[in-house]
């Protein structure tokens, strides 16, 4: 109870934002919205379920161009390596991250067919063939409750296969990625083009090690980052701090005698000229960093051989590339990059 408490007077607070880093100002080549031009081009169409987009063979081709800068010019060169996840997270694995405590109206639930055994459904079938529609109460006496979500983040099911390990000290730090399960959220009233979506494509990189060690990886990623950023797609962005508040004091700790910032977040914000003044309209965060320290490990009884195991996150999220890029770029290409534009072709 002193935990809900503690929970609703952080809840409606605006989240810490802080600052970090900026890239400058850039010259502005486009001002519309890029998927208002994507659509009136063919090259997205929304699709047949709200919050999904269908994407063509240009606009799939640019999403893949993303996912390979991604992997080539961030994760692979700081040893990387790839896994493919199930697509599906069991509520075992939700209630030990605290998912479900937190987060149980932005899932979508799972449910399975009681058999399928062709009489059991024999009236259901009946019933499509002389209606045309689908029977709700005859699908809901059919199937089971939940039993599972669609994948939300890769993280969780990472650590379920990593649960009750205990980790050399020579194979620290673990560094893996997943880009085969697709995300799902849902967002009720707050979507928006390609960049607010409830189903999107996302690579996330995961890592444990010591703090030490870590902290040295983040260092790491955000270099990598950042350069990708600047060099290959040319991006007016900034960096922020965004613990949330019931986060800030466990995320500040001594490091060298000085009070540093370790365990949190860290946003990539990029500027979408289409919404506004850069002083006064909303930046799209569309790349993070985390370090969550133990809180996982422990959920899971993931251990070191020696010392402390944390664990963090980066979230990639390729439809968020993609609309920084063309909100900033536009969709012609003569007005791109020529780095990114040779990677394109």
């Amino acid at each position: 109870m002193q935990e809900k408490v503690r929970r609703q007077h952080y809840e409606g607070k605006e989240q810490y934002w802080a600052l970090l880093s900026e890239s400058g100002p850039r010259e502005i080549r486009f001002q519309n919205d890029p998927t208002e031009e994507m659509l009136a081009r063919d090259w997205v169409r929304s699709g047949p379920t709200k919050g999904k987009w269908y994407l063509g063979p240009t606009a799939a081709h640019l999403l893949r161009t993303m996912e390979r800068i991604a992997r080539e010019e961030v994760l692979l060169p700081l040893g990387f390596q790839e896994v493919v996840q199930p697509h599906h997270d069991s509520f075992e694995i939700l209630l030990k991250t605290g998912h479900l405590e937190g987060l149980p109206g932005e899932f979508y639930y799972v449910a399975e067919p009681k058999t399928r055994d062709p009489a059991a459904w024999e009236r259901f079938t009946d019933l499509v063939k002389i209606t045309r529609q689908v029977p709700e109460e005859e699908l809901r006496r059919m199937v089971t409750g939940p039993t599972a979500i669609s994948c939300y983040a890769q993280c969780p099911t990472t650590y379920w296969w990593l649960g009750g390990r205990t980790l050399a000290t020579d194979s620290l730090p673990v560094k893996i990625f997943d880009r085969a399960a697709v995300s799902n959220r849902y967002e009720s009233g707050g979507r928006h083009g390609l960049e607010r979506v409830d189903e999107f494509h996302r690579i996330e990189p995961v890592y444990l090690g010591t703090p030490e060690q870590l902290t040295e990886l983040r260092t790491a990623l955000l270099e990598r980052y950042r350069r990708v950023f600047d060099r290959i797609l040319e991006l007016e962005w900034r960096t922020a701090w965004v613990t949330p508040f019931y986060m800030q004091q466990s995320g500040k700790v001594g490091v060298d005698d000085a009070v540093e910032r370790v365990k949190g977040t860290i946003d990539f914000e990029a500027y979408l000229p289409y919404r506004g003044s850069r002083t006064e309209s909303e930046w799209l965060e569309f790349q993070n960093l985390s370090i969550v320290g133990d809180k996982y490990t422990r959920a899971f009884s993931i251990k070191a051989q020696r010392g402390e195991l944390w664990s963090g996150c980066s979230g990639i999220g390729l439809e968020r590339w993609l609309t920084a890029f063309l909100a900033q770029k536009g969709l012609d290409p003569d007005g791109w990059p020529r780095e990114f534009r040779e990677r394109a072709e």
